[in-house]
């Protein structure tokens, strides 16, 4: 029998998402702040109005144009996808060639390394150094080394939470020749976006989305900004009605109502100081401090709390791979001030 399957996909660990089925979902990341009422009829009023039977804005051109005012940069150099998902696939099929170096931080988004091997490239993950602090000096040694094509900096951190300071961002694209992608899905939710470097430095784009703090995880999208020469190449190879309709109405009206969607952070920010120093009164090994809206931390009572969790019908993310010292990783997204007292106090069970 003929293998047909390409030698890079052939070892591939696929991503699957088991269905979650429990009442309280803290695995993922999500904003637990459901789209307002208001804005959910705002939507369906939108869709009424829309011509189902044609084909969406192929360049997304409202959506864009809203995008633009809200950062800053001009919507020349945005180009939308599905969630960040299609925009590192767009990245892969538009710069990387089989054998080139891709480079990121580890742990991190396990996307980065996946959307690289089906490119065909050599994906070298740095190990952070002591406390969860990325390695920026080993990160531009072994760019150098092997002539990096990419480097991904998640910023804030996924899972680990830590941010990026400005100066090693900036260290990074320039001390190397790679093309720097710096990955802001969780910015909005404390530290300060670095999306002007698109305009000062050739070898940089931003990713963002609307998935986490805008709380519409439900309609993937996603958008990367970049000096005008990298988008023009991404939309290249972007399919030409890549983003729906529906997903593009719902943005928008996101967008227009950013004030609202956003002021919700704050409440989230305050459980997450909440949450953290509950953590810091366990006898946990190492809670690590974050900027997004997750707390990540190292315990010998991974499998202990993952099992206790799922008792009570919560669903947590518990990293399977054992680490130094027979401890386990466990990340918990922040909830509604409810369903983190329930975890809060499945976690004081445990400990007891």
């Amino acid at each position: 029998m003929i293998d047909y399957t390409r030698s890079c996909i052939a070892n591939l660990e696929a991503y699957k998402v088991a269905p979650p089925d429990y009442d309280i979902i803290l695995n993922a990341n999500e904003n637990p702040y459901d789209f307002p009422k208001a804005l959910k009829e705002e939507f369906c009023a939108a869709i009424m109005d829309t011509a189902m039977n044609r084909y969406p804005d192929a360049s997304a051109s409202e959506l864009r144009h809203l995008l633009g005012q809200y950062t800053g940069i001009n919507e020349d150099q945005i180009i939308c996808g599905c969630g960040s998902d299609e925009i590192i696939a767009m990245i892969n099929q538009s710069f990387v060639n089989p054998g080139d170096t891709v480079i990121a931080h580890s742990p991190s988004f396990s996307m980065y390394q996946i959307w690289s091997s089906i490119a065909g490239a050599s994906f070298m993950a740095i190990p952070d150094k002591k406390d969860h602090y990325p390695d920026v000096e080993g990160i531009i040694n072994c760019a150098r080394l092997h002539n990096a094509k990419i480097i991904y900096l998640c910023n804030p951190n996924n899972p680990t939470g830590y941010l990026f300071p400005r100066h090693d961002i900036v260290q990074i694209l320039e001390e190397t020749n790679a093309l720097v992608i710096v990955d802001e899905a969780y910015m909005e939710f404390k530290g300060e976006s670095q999306v002007d470097l698109v305009n000062n430095y050739s070898n940089v784009l931003v990713l963002k989305t609307l998935s986490k703090a805008f709380g519409l995880a439900s309609i993937r999208c996603g958008y990367c900004l970049g000096p005008q020469n990298l988008i023009d190449m991404m939309y290249k190879v972007k399919s030409p009605y890549n983003l729906n309709t529906l997903t593009q109405k719902a943005a928008i009206i996101a967008l227009r109502h950013r004030r609202k969607l956003l002021g919700r952070i704050k409440t989230l920010n305050v459980e997450r100081r909440k949450v953290y120093k509950a953590l810091l009164e366990l006898p946990i090994e190492h809670v690590y401090p974050t900027a997004a809206n997750f707390i990540y931390f190292e315990t010998a009572k991974g499998d202990a709390i993952d099992r206790a969790m799922k008792a009570k019908g919560i669903l947590i993310k518990h990293f399977a791979n054992p680490l130094p010292g027979d401890l386990s990783a466990v990340r918990l997204t922040i909830g509604t001030p409810d369903e983190n007292h329930a975890v809060l106090s499945v976690l004081k069970e445990v400990f007891a």
